[in-house]
């Protein structure tokens, strides 16, 4: 690909993302994309991306790459630290790398309201599941955190780091768009926001395993057998 194609790629990208969390990804059509993203060619975002699944898959991509990178040097730095199994270090790694682009420096301060959207649209959720190429950080989390939490069964850790990866996009994205984008209004500090919503994940894994649960769990299993 050429350095303009590259170019003009990366400016649909930014100018999708941006209104996509200001406006919201079923309010945002790709003719409006393309326009404040000045393409003088008004096929140029269905060129590049084809259609606004096409769009997201391809933000995905040009953010979670640096995300991962940054997990997967945090899990060496936690690995080398001889505190491997420190279940709050864990959690800390799948929230700092995300809580960085609450920077309004950051080229990425728009990427979190946007994914918070995405998990949990009916159209779009699964765009999230498959860009697996950039999860290997994750992937590599969650051995972790199943060595260190063997009393969970699998199904029932499936589902709280599902809700846990949930409720920190979702706890983010509030904190920027009730916050940082409405400077004037009082806002907690950020650094004990995201130190407590590390407590609250971490809480959140750790939890007990009520009676209910388990015989819900055995007849969810009796089911699939």
């Amino acid at each position: 690909m050429s350095a303009a194609a590259q170019q003009t790629r990366t400016k649909i990208l930014q100018t999708a993302e941006k209104l996509f969390a200001e406006r919201g990804i079923d309010q945002t059509s790709i003719r409006l994309i393309n326009q404040l993203a000045e393409q003088r060619n008004s096929s140029a975002t269905q060129y590049h991306f084809g259609d606004k699944p096409g769009l997201i898959a391809a933000l995905f991509d040009y953010r979670m790459e640096p995300i991962n990178a940054h997990r997967l040097q945090m899990l060496r730095e936690l690995e080398a630290s001889g505190q491997p199994d420190d279940l709050r270090s864990m959690v800390e790694v799948i929230v700092i790398p995300l809580a960085e682009n609450l920077n309004q420096n950051s080229t990425a301060y728009y990427y979190i309201p946007v994914v918070s959207q995405v998990i949990g649209h009916p159209g779009y959720y699964e765009l999230a599941k498959t860009r697996r190429i950039h999860g290997t950080g994750l992937k590599q989390l969650i051995k972790m955190m199943k060595k260190i939490l063997p009393a969970l069964p699998q199904e029932l850790f499936m589902q709280r780091f599902g809700m846990a990866l949930r409720q920190v996009f979702n706890e983010l994205s509030d904190y920027q768009r009730l916050y940082l984008m409405r400077p004037r209004r009082a806002r907690p500090e950020m650094a004990l926001f995201i130190s407590n919503l590390v407590d609250a994940v971490t809480a959140q894994l750790t939890a007990p395993i009520s009676q209910q649960t388990r015989r819900e769990l055995e007849t969810a299993r009796q089911k699939l057998a």
